[in-house]
């Protein structure tokens, strides 16, 4: 039988697509957002509340949703549930056809040893893609914003205060605080932390040390590191080392 809260992370590196599988799990996730990427999740047992954007809906088994790139949203947890999850780049979205992601999609569900899908969920999963609107994945905010969000995605271990970065954007802090919620649904510094929390899921896969990781992301030390990373992962990093495959 499967473990209380298990989690699986399988991440096909070619067809760059994420499976995230949670099992049994009582897990919440705070306020976040995908960056760059399209998550597209099928409930398999129990349920979850989630928000997503204004919205707020119950998941049931057998529901599907889709959440876009940059779109802020919440998962609480109504009792144990079970849920399947596909984080998909927004690029491969737009670079392939829909067969060739469904393909590598049902790949990718089939060398997940704990899942078994009937082909009724395969297809009400896969059906997702085909109602999407590809003009949807685009995303634009104002160039000041754009440029702070880019930096901080790409150097989320930069140690810049918000009045730095207002300052190098010529505007207030509290200016720059509400255009950067408005815009990407989050403060910077809760999207700094995320960000500084997926670098570190990159950098589990290849490094060892727990403190090298905390550093070179940025946090000050492995305990606020592990803190934050159990917050928005719902696992330990070392949880997460176990949890994790990669397909090349």
């Amino acid at each position: 039988m499967p473990k209380e809260n298990h989690i699986q992370y399988l991440y096909d590196r070619k067809a760059d697509i994420e499976l995230i599988l949670c099992i049994d799990s009582a897990i919440s996730y705070p306020l976040h957002n995908h960056v760059s990427v399209l998550t597209i999740g099928l409930v398999l047992c129990g349920s979850i509340f989630l928000t997503v954007g204004d919205n707020s809906f119950t998941c049931e088994i057998d529901n599907s949703f889709t959440i876009l790139p940059y779109v802020p949203h919440t998962i609480e947890a109504q009792n144990p549930y079970s849920l399947l999850t596909l984080c998909i780049n927004k690029n491969i979205i737009r670079k392939c056809s829909k067969d060739e992601i469904k393909n590598n999609i049902r790949h990718l569900l089939t060398v997940t040893c704990e899942l078994e899908l009937t082909e009724n969920q395969t297809i009400h999963l896969l059906n997702c893609l085909d109602s999407l609107d590809k003009a949807l994945l685009s995303y634009s905010a104002e160039p000041f914003i754009d440029s702070a969000k880019k930096q901080i995605e790409c150097y989320p271990e930069m140690k810049l205060s918000i009045d730095e970065m207002a300052h190098s954007l010529y505007i207030s802090k509290y200016h720059f605080i509400r255009s950067f919620k408005q815009a990407i649904g989050l403060i910077p510094h809760q999207f700094q932390i995320q960000n500084r929390v997926r670098k570190a899921q990159h950098m589990l896969s290849n490094v060892d040390s727990i403190a090298e990781v905390a550093l070179t992301t940025g946090f000050c030390d492995q305990s606020h590191f592990i803190k934050h990373f159990e917050r928005y992962v719902g696992i330990t990093p070392t949880v997460y080392k176990i949890s994790c495959k990669i397909l090349t």
